[in-house]
């Protein structure tokens, strides 16, 4: 997997839109991220994601009740129908629109899908026989879903604004609707001796309305438990209530996100709630009984600028532009912590070769090292003058550590036991942006916009370099395993490689045509003549030094 893939995957790692899913038992929650399902198992603490992808971002999800069969569908309307178990896809169609609701019946026979952005909500009876849709139109409307003697399609109308959803109770002679306002209208059927003689949209009536009181907040989504009579409500600023009905009786108010809860969902035994916030891409499972996460999980909402293994193998780190650090682990892929001391973006971030130490660099003007078995920020380096680090590397020993910036020429190098700036390496001419140390500690290397590279002797009494000159831009460099031999990528789309002792080109490599991706659909050139896919921005040598 390429690097620029990591990088999408672990940036919605969590939830990106659509809605939320349990499996039948409740212990497994299916979140949509970007074009593809994320299991998640919580009673284990694990999660997989599916290995087949759409080509848009997944906007709606359905899971059989047998929790065989997953249906998803994207933002295009393109559907593809899987086999959750196995992990394989059977069967791939489009509906030709776009699908703003999608649910199979608990028989499992049907399922049923609104196409356009009218109908908001879709919800089946328990017996399979009706369905509820709620619509924009202010209305939400009872259909049959096979023929039936004397059963006529049925409008309930009395909301203000746009009804979110509807829902049958469990023995199916009440309805209840919620409207965006936040008006919640109960509605009765009326015996067949009562509504002989009325028409036939009168034979459901509004018995009760009840209101959700929040500043300046707007109704975003809505779920009922039928058989426990919970009713969950999530709002713009980030609250969800919780209440039981039809006594309207609030038992739980809490905010659990920054900014609008646009999903929620409950298990079947209506003990866990599952919310999703997209805009930090927040996922969390709240235990309302107990009053304790069961999950809680946020993802960057920012690019992602640098992504690193730990020596181990058994973490990963994410920097990105909303100045977060964070760890994941692998085989979870759940995040363990996320340092949040960096007050602008993370732009690079590198690991001492000995101990748990983690180096960042970032936007700030600052340079940090983590401890990643305490999980704190116990150094800060710093430049004379504000500058905006874009590359850090860490000599083997983890003695010291060096910066380059694009604010400024210099190369910096501190003291990692005391936090001292040892020495500031003059000499390009322009930006630095890239460094590395050579795995021998014998030397650092550094590469610039002034399209030179420089070998610094950083231990000896003698710091100068004599430049290796490039054609172009240097973008990134690496040094092979066994600190003999330079990589090095050019703006120009070329790779070059360097004999490290005598300062001479060994070989060369154009790499234009194979960087160069596809054709977008909306793409007004080729790829061919996009000058923006000419190059790479991260190279790396295998651990043998053959690739």
């Amino acid at each position: 997997m390429s690097l620029a893939t990591l990088r999408k995957t672990w940036r919605r790692s969590v939830y990106r839109k659509g809605n939320l899913v349990y499996t039948a038992d409740g212990n497994n929650l299916l979140s949509p991220v970007s074009n593809r399902v994320t299991v998640f198992d919580l009673v284990q603490n694990k999660s997989h994601t599916l290995p087949f992808a759409h080509r848009t971002n997944i906007t709606q999800i359905a899971l059989h009740p047998n929790d065989q069969l997953l249906l998803t569908v994207d933002e295009q309307g393109q559907a593809i129908l899987s086999h959750l178990t196995r992990r394989i896809v059977l069967y791939h169609f489009t509906f030709r629109d776009t699908v703003s609701s999608l649910v199979f019946a608990p028989d499992g026979t049907h399922f049923a899908v609104s196409l356009g952005r009218k109908i908001e909500h879709i919800q089946w009876s328990s017996d399979s026989r009706f369905f509820l849709s709620a619509s924009k139109d202010l209305t939400a409307r009872i259909w049959s879903r096979d023929p039936e003697e004397g059963f006529t399609p049925t409008t309930l109308s009395g909301h203000r604004t746009a009804v979110h959803a509807a829902w049958f109770s469990a023995d199916q002679e009440t309805i209840y609707t919620v409207s965006s306002d936040g008006a919640l209208f109960q509605w009765q059927f009326l015996a067949s001796a009562e509504s002989d003689e009325i028409d036939k949209d009168e034979r459901w009536r509004i018995n009760g309305r009840q209101y959700f009181f929040q500043d300046q907040a707007r109704l975003t989504t809505a779920a009922f438990h039928g058989a426990s009579n919970l009713l969950v409500t999530g709002f713009s600023n980030g609250i969800f209530m919780l209440h039981e009905l039809p006594s309207f009786s609030e038992i739980h108010k809490l905010s659990v996100a920054a900014s609008a809860i646009d999903t929620v969902t409950i298990n079947s035994s209506g003990e866990w709630l599952a919310f999703g916030s997209s805009a930090l891409g927040q996922l969390l499972v709240w235990e309302w009984q107990s009053e304790s996460y069961i999950l809680k999980q946020q993802g960057h909402f920012d690019n992602l600028n640098a992504l690193t293994y730990s020596p181990s193998g058994d973490r990963i780190i994410t920097c990105s532009d909303d100045g977060k650090v964070k760890v994941w682990d692998r085989a979870s892929g759940f995040c363990i912590v996320t340092f949040t001391e960096h007050t602008s973006g993370v732009t690079a971030c590198e690991f001492a070769r000995r101990g748990n130490v983690l180096f960042t660099a970032s936007l700030d003007g600052s340079v940090r090292a983590f401890d990643l078995i305490r999980y704190r920020c116990f150094r800060t380096f710093t430049a004379p003058k504000r500058l905006s680090f874009s590359s850090i590397a860490v000599d083997p020993a983890g003695e010291v550590v060096a910066a380059g910036s694009l604010d400024d020429f210099d190369i910096h190098i501190w003291s990692v036991q005391n936090g001292q700036l040892l020495d500031q390496l003059a000499g390009h001419e322009g930006p630095v942006s890239s460094l590395r140390f050579a795995p021998d500690g014998s030397s650092l290397i550094s590469g610039s916009w002034d399209r030179t590279v420089r070998i610094w002797s950083v231990f000896a009494r003698t710091q100068t370099s004599e430049p290796l000159q490039l054609q172009s831009d240097v973008l990134a460099i690496d040094v092979r395993p066994d600190s003999k031999q330079l990589a090095v990528s050019t703006l120009d789309g070329q790779l070059t490689f360097w004999s490290i002792s005598e300062g001479t080109q060994q070989a060369g490599l154009d790499a234009r045509r194979d960087v160069s991706g596809g054709r977008k659909i909306t793409d007004r050139r080729t790829a061919a003549n996009v000058a923006g896919t000419k190059s790479f921005n991260t190279i790396d040598y295998s651990t043998d030094g053959m690739l």
